[in-house]
């Protein structure tokens, strides 16, 4: 049996601390690895988020990484397993920035005196 073949990755939403992709997956994919680390760093000091078959419904599976660095450029990746635990080879980079910490006041005001 042949590695499964991965999904493409789509970018959804950035935030300072919580990047949102989604992707659709195969049927014949037991479950997906999401890959990612900070752009500048290697794959062997990357951090893995498991997608199991749980969330793998409705046609398309959205995914949320937290408590990321601000204003921190990071490479997101898949990769799919067979129900044996084989590795296919890794889908094409995502390259994403989180959003830089704002210090403008949430709220305006105006004071006369």
């Amino acid at each position: 049996m042949s590695p499964p073949i991965v999904a493409k990755l789509n970018f959804v939403s950035a935030e300072e601390t919580i990047v949102e992709v989604e992707f659709s997956p195969d049927d014949s994919v037991a479950s997906y690895d999401l890959c990612y680390k900070i752009y500048q760093q290697t794959w062997d000091q990357q951090k893995v988020k498991l997608i199991g078959k749980d969330l793998l419904k409705d046609g398309k599976v959205l995914v949320a990484i937290e408590e990321l660095e601000p204003g921190t450029t990071y490479c997101f990746r898949l990769v799919a397993k067979d129900a044996d635990g084989t590795k296919g080879e890794p889908g094409p980079d995502l390259i994403i920035d989180t959003e830089a910490i704002s210090c403008t006041p949430k709220t305006r005001r105006c004071v006369i005196l």
